[in-house]
């Protein structure tokens, strides 16, 4: 028995298709170009995030003062969570000042809609903001892998559901059958199921890394955002009482 190339046996299961089956495996072939074009963005942009965090803890820890740390990741350069998790903090400091000057003396008869109280809380809060908004552009498109990992074999299983459909009725239009008649219907039907299983595998198992790894970033940068603010209470840079001064975030 010759043996059959396996570019060989998927061109005649493929010619061997019907016309739905073929649409199927484009479609599931479109589906496997963005699956895989995701894979690749999202699998760069978590290397370009770990990068770049790695340089802001590094300049960080050597830092004596916030002077320069606001420019570590120069913008463009990818995700960076660090980066914007402590110009969060910054921005948010710097915005108290701001609305303590403009509440110091309202227009007589007037409500101030500007506070600078609680300023530990909105420190806290803008940096959260700013993880969450870094991982979620990070994350952003992956919902196309798990699309494409839960749906992709149910549409492969159509299309070979279809073609077995189509071989029976054949069957009860021939005299006879056998195996040259029935192996390649029943070929080009099974190429839509494998041809599922194809996307969805990669898919599930990239995805799968992708969110564990995201997981495993955000944690890192959770820890980080905690312990600036406690560096934030020990110099006192989120006392309320110090709203109204322009000392900046210090590093002790």
């Amino acid at each position: 028995m010759a043996e059959i190339s396996f570019w060989n046996m998927v061109g005649d299961a493929v010619m061997a298709s019907s016309g739905l089956e073929k649409t199927v495996l484009a479609f599931l072939t479109v589906l496997s170009i963005l699956s895989w074009a995701v894979i690749i963005m999202k699998v760069r942009a978590l290397k370009r995030a770990k990068l770049n965090d790695e340089s802001f803890r590094t300049a960080f820890a050597a830092a004596a003062h916030t002077g320069g740390l606001t420019k570590v990741v120069p913008p463009g350069s990818g995700p960076a969570p660090l980066q914007s998790i402590f110009n969060a903090a910054q921005d948010a400091r710097a915005q108290a000042q701001a609305e303590a000057a403009a509440v110091a003396a309202p227009p007589p008869g007037e409500l101030a809609l500007k506070s600078p109280h609680q300023l530990e809380e909105r420190v806290r809060l803008a940096m959260e903001h700013a993880r969450k908004a870094e991982y979620a552009e990070i994350g952003r498109h992956i919902s196309v892998l798990a699309t494409a990992g839960s749906a992709s074999p149910f549409i492969g299983l159509l299309g070979t559901v279809w073609g077995i459909l189509a071989t029976f009725q054949m069957l009860g239009t021939v005299k006879s059958a056998s195996i040259q008649v029935l192996g390649p219907p029943i070929a080009g039907a099974l190429i839509a199921t494998a041809m599922g299983l194809f996307v969805a595998i990669p898919a599930v198992m990239f995805y799968n890394w992708i969110t564990s790894r995201m997981d495993e970033e955000q944690e890192l940068a959770t820890c980080f955002s905690e312990s600036l603010l406690r560096l934030l209470r020990a110099t006192g840079a989120v006392d309320e009482g110090k709203a109204t001064a322009a000392a900046p975030v210090a590093q002790g």
